[in-house]
């Protein structure tokens, strides 16, 4: 209704609701140019707009059929016959093939469509034309109260005109329900626009956002118009969109585009510098990354030496040779494959492979991604532990290569397994590591938290899998006697601690079967 009225020239719409005799009546005023022949409302397929309005929207004529199986009145003025006219179809009408009576009205210009409601479209009705309004271009009315428009395209950083529409830009995506990102006049449609994203220190989404002027080819699928024809001037209209969407961020002092993106920008003759460079500084994965990592912080300028993505048990390994000779001065920095093309980026050196080699008792054993353990080899005290290196000395395949070894104290192998029945446990004699840092070791390389419905809370199985990590880490460093003593501590500090009082201290005497406590004197 509102886009007829538009159509017609319409300035202002009137919607009012009103009740009589129990009955719920909607009435949608306009002061367009009126209807000459009430026969062209109610032929499917025929809008009767002239040539002008059928180029540049395609009405399709069906807009009277939404009210099908409503009573409904049309009251109209005839600008040929500057006479009014009106006609009144029951509900049962639009299917009987009946012939409608047109009879003399008194309005003296525009359109008045006065449909009864059933009771459930008046719960709504309020609503639902504040929405038709809010992006509509002619100020609507609900019982007399102007109701709010915006701007489709408010708060767009940058927008500009192109195959006859208005384009807007974000550099946030605004939520939009529906993905409705087309507007139509006030009628808003889904459709896929471009967008894109830059990379992680900056992660900015951009998108856009259209707002139809005159663009006769966009076509909408019939009847209901909530989606857009995908043909050639959809097509022309997302490649403008494209171009001015890499404009907008042409704008700003730096950007963090995929090298692909800066390429797509390229052809479609939009001229970016380089994305700025800088990498994150990397962070060991962990088993249960979705909790355990950290914001992003990106490096200082300086060496840096790119870390592909690593399983947590090498990563954890790696993560004990970072600032040992000879990679004590370079920066570990996070691989980010999108920035692959960038002549910065693809002149850092590169971590290209990283094994791990155990000495015990005279014997060598090799562990890496693809090479597991002796399912017999057991946890404990090991004569040495290396971490080696192949490093690129940058990202192209052909590059020269290099190995480092560095001595580490401790190795917490997966195995291939989730758990540290499956894992085996390793630390050096006389490496210096603390059961501390290798339980927290052990937690990051093997807990991953159960979502399961009848697991605990992420907290509980955290805080069990910490106490069972510290008691292995205690018994492969210190021995079973400190392991049973680590044990009774903690189990002591969860459930003993809070009940002392503040001021008083305790003393327990334990064994098999019998336990007595006493408090010391002050």
């Amino acid at each position: 209704m509102f886009q007829n009225a538009r159509r017609a020239g319409a300035t202002c719409i009137a919607v009012d609701l009103t009740e009589q005799d129990g009955r719920y009546l909607l009435h949608i005023r306009d002061d367009g140019c009126g209807i000459d022949d009430p026969a062209a409302l109610l032929m499917l397929g025929h809008s009767g707009w002239g040539d002008d309005i059928a180029r540049s929207e395609d009405p399709a004529g069906m807009g009277m059929f939404s009210l099908a199986g409503r009573a409904v009145e049309i009251q109209s003025f005839s600008p040929s016959a500057a006479a009014a006219w009106k006609v009144q179809i029951p509900a049962h009408a639009w299917e009987s093939g009946a012939p409608l009576a047109i009879a003399p009205a008194v309005i003296g210009w525009g359109t008045l469509i006065s449909i009864e409601l059933p009771l459930d479209w008046n719960q709504g009705l309020s609503a639902a034309v504040a929405d038709a309004a809010r992006h509509y271009p002619l100020p609507v009315t609900l019982n007399d109260a102007l109701l709010p428009r915006e701007d489709f395209l408010k708060d767009a950083m940058f927008v500009e005109n192109a195959c006859g529409c208005r384009i807007g830009v974000y550099d946030r995506d605004p939520d939009w329900p529906g993905d409705q990102r087309i507007n139509f006049h006030g009628h808003r449609v889904k459709c896929a626009l471009p967008t894109v994203r830059e990379e992680k220190d900056n992660g900015s989404l951009w998108t856009v956002r259209i707002d139809i002027m005159d663009a006769p080819e966009i076509h909408m699928v019939l009847p209901a118009r909530k989606e857009v024809i995908d043909n050639a001037a959809l097509k022309a209209l997302r490649d403008a969109a494209e171009q001015i969407l890499y404009k907008a961020i042409a704008t700003r002092p730096d950007h963090r585009l995929p090298f692909t993106a800066w390429q797509r920008a390229c052809e479609l003759g939009v001229t970016l510098p380089q994305a700025r460079s800088g990498l994150a500084i990397w962070r060991p994965q962990t088993a249960d990354d979705c909790h355990g990592r950290s914001s992003r912080m990106i490096a200082p300028e300086g060496a840096m030496l790119i870390v592909p993505a690593l399983e947590p048990d090498i990563a954890q390994s790696l993560a004990l040779a970072r600032g040992k000779p000879p990679i004590e001065d370079v920066q570990l920095v996070e691989a980010e494959d999108a920035l692959q093309g960038y002549a910065w980026y693809d002149t850092l050196p590169v971590i290209r492979d990283i094994s791990l080699r155990i000495d015990r008792e005279g014997s060598v054993h090799r562990y890496d991604d693809d090479m597991c353990l002796p399912a017999d080899f057991a946890c404990g005290l090991v004569d040495r532990i290396v971490i080696e290196l192949t490093v690129c000395e940058t990202g192209r395949t052909d590059a020269p290569r290099s190995v480092h070894s560095i001595e580490i104290p401790a190795l917490v192998c997966r195995n291939g397994g989730w758990d540290t029945e499956e894992a085996i446990i390793l630390a050096t004699r006389d490496g210096g590591i603390t059961p501390d840092r290798l339980s927290r070791m052990i937690y990051a390389t093997i807990f991953c938290g159960a979502d399961d419905g009848d697991c605990d809370s992420w907290d509980t199985q955290s805080r069990s899998f910490e106490r069972e990590a510290r008691q292995h880490a205690t018994h492969i460093l210190l021995g079973e006697d400190a392991a049973t003593l680590e044990a009774i501590n903690m189990s002591a500090w969860d459930n003993l601690s809070w009940l002392i009082p503040l001021d008083r201290k305790i003393v327990i005497h334990a064994e098999r079967g019998a336990i007595t406590v006493d408090f010391l004197p002050n």
